[in-house]
């Protein structure tokens, strides 16, 4: 640029008075070099001094050119801000389109939410939904009772009368057999032991003789029919027949008919013969006080031993009438019962008259902890059953437990019979050795 002043070339005037028209209009503030225009305002440049001094100027109308420039191109800048970039840029084109951006994008992040506020409620009714599905599964699985469950409590229904029957039978037979000792009245022995043999022989010839025993000499006593079942014959003198094989005797104590049945017979006449078969005979009571205090041979003292005899025996009978009443026939409700029970026993192979024949119709006590203890593990289906749910076979164990816990106290209850008779065992033969000692010591042989 300092060449083309120097020149002093028409191009060089004409760029700078454009320069300067450029700096000095109104509206077109662009501050670039103030030296063309002073130059071209006081007249063309001859020589360099002229140019020297251009360069040099400092004057006050330098000052004031330039604090014009200034002001100007502030109040442009300032102006430009106001009218240009806050009114139309900001005002006119981005504050609106930032309006709408921001509401599209508003819009556009709550339709967002809804989508995930949606996605977060299906995953929680789907979570419930699968809690729900879960705990009816589950409730299905330990609260679904399984067939051979269902079996072992169809069983064990009415198991608890059963007993209860059991436990009248085994007091009124040993009532019965107290009476029957001590000749009470209203019994085959109220007249002594005679009248007692009398009416044994008499049932014996009725219902138990068989024509061909004695080397078929008893055919004339038997003055029984001859319809009379074979099974019926001996049968109150064999304890296998009466009471040992059979599972379910028809003794019911509680009927109110007053008849006696076959098999209650049976056991009354095997009890007869088995315990107290020779009976004493009926002390008077005149003879009650006679004889001697001082040997012991009064009738009040014959009656005293007679009644220690009884005591004894009753011990050793206990355990016949423990076992005839747990074969005695169960309670009426009982017979739904049966027939599950029979059911299981078909399951093993046995017909159903088969079955019917060894439970009978109404299964004593001691028929049905047979099958609860022993018939039911018999069958295939009871190992199959065991492939359950985990809570049902809890269940089946804990059943089990129980029923072990029912034969065991049967097995203590026997333990205790044994025991006590063999404590009688044990007296009888203390009592023996002392009365023996003190006879050698009073010098009685």
């Amino acid at each position: 640029m300092l060449r083309l002043k120097q020149a002093g070339s028409a191009a060089t005037l004409t760029l700078a008075a454009a320069l300067c028209l450029s700096v000095l209009m109104p509206g077109k503030a662009m501050a670039i070099c103030y030296t063309p225009c002073i130059a071209l305002g006081e007249g063309p440049i001859d020589n360099m001094t002229q140019v020297d001094e251009l360069y040099d100027y400092d004057s006050d109308k330098h000052e004031t050119l330039r604090d014009n420039v200034n002001e100007h191109t502030d109040e442009q800048f300032e102006q430009h801000k106001q009218d240009f970039m806050i009114e139309k840029v900001w005002d006119e084109w981005l504050r609106p389109n930032l309006q709408m951006l921001t509401e599209q994008v508003t819009s556009v992040a709550i339709q967002q939410m809804e989508v995930i506020g949606a996605f977060l409620d299906a995953k929680h009714q789907l979570e419930t939904q699968r809690l729900f599905q879960q705990m009816a599964a589950d409730a299905y699985k330990d609260y679904t009772p399984s067939e051979g469950l269902c079996t072992i409590a169809s069983m064990s229904r009415s198991l608890g009368g059963s007993e209860r029957n059991y436990e009248m039978a085994s007091a009124v037979l040993s009532a019965r057999s107290l009476s029957r000792q001590l000749l009470k009245s209203n019994s085959s022995a109220s007249e002594g032991g005679v009248s007692d043999r009398e009416s044994r022989f008499v049932q014996f010839q009725k219902r138990y003789c068989d024509r061909d025993d004695n080397t078929a000499g008893l055919a004339a006593v038997c003055q029984h029919d001859a319809a009379v079942p074979l099974d019926i014959l001996n049968k109150d003198i064999s304890f296998f027949r009466t009471v040992g094989r059979p599972v379910n005797i028809d003794i019911n104590f509680a009927s109110t008919t007053g008849n006696a049945s076959s098999d209650q017979n049976d056991v009354f006449a095997l009890q007869s013969n088995l315990y107290a078969h020779n009976l004493p005979e009926t002390l008077q009571k005149g003879v009650m006080s006679q004889g001697s205090e001082q040997k012991k041979d009064t009738g009040e003292q014959k009656y005293m031993d007679m009644r220690s005899i009884i005591a004894q025996r009753s011990v050793a009978e206990n355990s016949f009438n423990e076992i005839a009443a747990l074969k005695a026939q169960g309670q009426t409700s009982v017979a739904m019962t049966a027939t599950y029970m029979r059911a299981a026993l078909q399951e093993m192979g046995i017909s159903a008259a088969d079955a019917t024949r060894l439970l009978g119709e109404n299964p004593s006590y001691y028929a049905q902890m047979e099958v609860l203890t022993r018939r039911m593990f018999q069958r295939p289906e009871f190992f199959v059953d065991l492939y359950d749910k985990p809570a049902n076979v809890e269940r089946k164990s804990v059943a089990l437990q129980a029923i072990s816990v029912m034969q065991r106290r049967d097995i203590f209850k026997s333990q205790l019979r044994i025991e006590s008779m063999i404590s009688l065992l044990l007296e009888l033969e203390a009592a023996h050795q002392q009365e023996t000692a003190q006879n050698v010591s009073a010098g009685i042989k």
